[in-house]
């Protein structure tokens, strides 16, 4: 076997996300910047690979104020400005490494991202977090014989969902193609592997990452204005993803704004990973403006926990 002849290592943690269990929620890797030196964007994209988990972050040193990093994300294939999963991991990674053994407080932290700068408080292994946001619905919609196309399993559901289905940014850079399935079980009969969801025209300047987002909704109370639902997101590009804070977020602020009035709270409760065996538990509330019609708050929340620490040589 053929060895390296760099001395150049960093250190890495990985977690589980959207879950308090190990083995559950989604896989995150984290990769401690060097001291000495930035990590070439084609070395960490290298990395991303090698971990080969929907997302990689790349955390900085500390700057003169210990509690505002900045991070960088990548996938697999590319760099991502925002992405709800490696933000919450962070997060908590961040928490859980500023406190002592079996302490517990909550913690104030700014993560800065290149979608910009995300306020969050950690308290054990939950954090949340005030999450970048430009949410925006665009003008085209995609034709449900395009959604047909990549789930012909969807060809037998009610005439209602059999029309079109929008195209909502949660920042620019990360867009999600919302379908609504009239069950539980039309969900678990999605599969994966097939051709993506095209026919998708943003906005003019909004070119971007974009995934199909399948939701269901399971449970609603109109008086507490709080919804469950149950998801999967496929894409070609990276299968199923377990759980996908930043489509959660961009699903929540679409049914607030369907369903909200001036400066109205809604909050989600969201379940994905079921039918992987991943079970993840995701939580956003969005505040909307005074019209009702844009939105002013996201907050995104939930858990993870530390699965494996090691160090990765270059």
């Amino acid at each position: 076997m053929a060895q390296s002849h760099s001395n150049a290592s960093v250190r890495y943690v990985t977690l589980d996300v959207f879950t308090k269990e190990r083995f559950k929620g989604n896989p995150l890797a984290i990769v401690e910047m060097p001291l000495d030196g930035e990590l070439d964007q084609q070395t960490k994209q290298h990395i991303a690979r090698e971990f080969n988990f929907s997302e990689t972050v790349f955390l900085h040193p500390q700057s003169s104020k210990a509690s505002d990093r900045r991070c960088d994300i990548f996938t697999t294939t590319e760099e991502l400005p925002f992405a709800g999963h490696p933000t919450i991991g962070t997060l908590v990674y961040l928490g859980t490494s500023a406190c002592s053994a079996g302490e517990r407080k909550t913690q104030a932290f700014t993560l800065q991202t290149k979608a910009g700068p995300i306020d969050a408080r950690v308290s054990g292994h939950t954090a949340e977090a005030s999450i970048p946001h430009n949410v925006r619905t665009h003008r085209t919609r995609v034709p449900w014989r395009s959604v047909l196309n990549a789930q012909p399993s969807l060809k037998s559901v009610e005439t209602e969902y059999s029309t079109t289905c929008p195209v909502v940014s949660i920042v620019k850079g990360m867009t999600f193609i919302l379908v609504k399935v009239p069950s539980v079980e039309d969900l678990a009969a999605l599969t994966v592997g097939g051709p993506r969801v095209d026919s998708v025209e943003w906005d003019a300047g909004w070119e971007s990452f974009t995934a199909p987002y399948f939701y269901v909704i399971v449970s609603e109370d109109e008086e507490a204005r709080h919804i469950g639902v149950r998801v999967r997101m496929i894409e070609p590009s990276c299968g199923e993803d377990t759980a996908t804070g930043s489509a959660a977020s961009a699903l929540s602020a679409y049914l607030a704004l369907q369903r909200g009035t001036g400066s109205s709270t809604y909050s989600c409760s969201i379940e994905q990973g079921i039918e992987m065996g991943r079970h993840s538990e995701i939580q956003v509330k969005v505040t909307l403006d005074d019209s009702g019609e844009g939105v002013r708050d996201v907050v995104l929340a939930g858990s993870a926990i530390l699965v494996s620490e090691g160090t990765l040589y270059l």
